[in-house]
């Protein structure tokens, strides 16, 4: 009899650490069905324009009544449509190599040094993001119709103004669990400052940079408002192109094919990074 209230308090041990290992189980499950919810919620209206692509009817249907590329042959066939893409992708890839450049520097100095008003140099920076888009390019507009900049050259700097963040951002993460005194031990050693960024800084904070410019050509190559300030007549990026079939309500599939075509240079340029130089631009767990 003097055992039992012991075997009780193990039941009731027993019994309790069951109900904890149920709640946990359900909880788990639950947070995927909430992770599911969410995935699904960001992933269908894609889905629905690359499946709305591929239908043969010219409206959008979901789910569409066969398969078809012929949205895609028209793509191709429009002038408009091409030449845009071909001019976002130029203007994306010139602005991603131009925010590369003073990204890096920007981070750099804004990691390393110390000087007065670093925060606010630092907020300067990073304004392109914080104020609306529209300000911005009605500033850009007003900015190089002063100077006379032409057109592809505004494009190609106003989409690089507001793509330097998005290159600060990473590499000034990747300096920051940079170990300084291994630069300095090169310099130590003979090599002059550039040598030793080059040789020694540049392939550790690699992916913060490529992430950086990754990020870069996908804002630019996606940004509307900018743009449409700083076009001109025959210089309009693809984005416009589809803003006005959308206004005008002609060739909507036309539009999904576009749109499935900039996810895929989108994704593809993203897998191609990550093969070739090791790198993922998605967050690591």
């Amino acid at each position: 009899m003097a055992v039992r209230p012991g075997l009780d308090v193990m039941a009731r041990d027993v019994a309790g650490a069951d109900w904890e290992a149920i709640r946990h189980r359900w909880f788990r499950r639950g947070l995927g069905l909430l992770t599911a919810v969410v995935y699904l919620g960001i992933l269908a209206p894609i889905l629905v324009v690359v499946l709305a692509s591929v239908s043969p009817t010219e409206v959008f249907t979901f789910p569409p009544p066969g398969v078809t590329l012929k949205w895609y042959q028209e793509f191709f066939r429009d002038s408009n449509m091409r030449d845009g893409f071909w001019l976002s992708f130029v203007v994306a890839a010139g602005s991603a190599v131009i925010s590369l450049v003073l990204g890096t520097a920007a981070a750099l100095g804004l990691t390393r040094e110390r000087f007065a008003l670093r925060h606010l140099v630092s907020a300067f920076f990073l304004s392109p993001i914080i104020f609306p888009s529209l300000i911005t390019g009605v500033a850009l507009l007003l900015f190089f119709r002063a100077l006379g900049v032409p057109t592809l050259p505004g494009l190609i700097l106003g989409h690089a103004i507001i793509s330097v963040p998005y290159v600060i951002r990473t590499v000034a993460a990747s300096l920051a669990g940079f170990d300084v005194t291994i630069e300095e031990a090169a310099r130590i050693h003979g090599a002059s400052p550039l040598r030793a960024f080059v040789r020694v800084t540049l392939p550790i904070i690699q992916p913060g940079i490529m992430a950086g410019a990754v990020f870069a050509f996908i804002v630019s190559f996606s940004e509307l408002n900018v743009s449409l300030f700083l076009s001109g007549p025959g210089a309009a990026t693809l984005p416009i192109h589809i803003f006005s079939q959308i206004q005008f309500g002609a060739g909507q599939v036309v539009i999904a094919a576009a749109s499935t075509l900039q996810i895929v240079l989108i994704v593809g340029l993203m897998v191609v990074v990550e093969k070739l130089f090791g790198i993922s631009v998605a967050p690591q767990s």
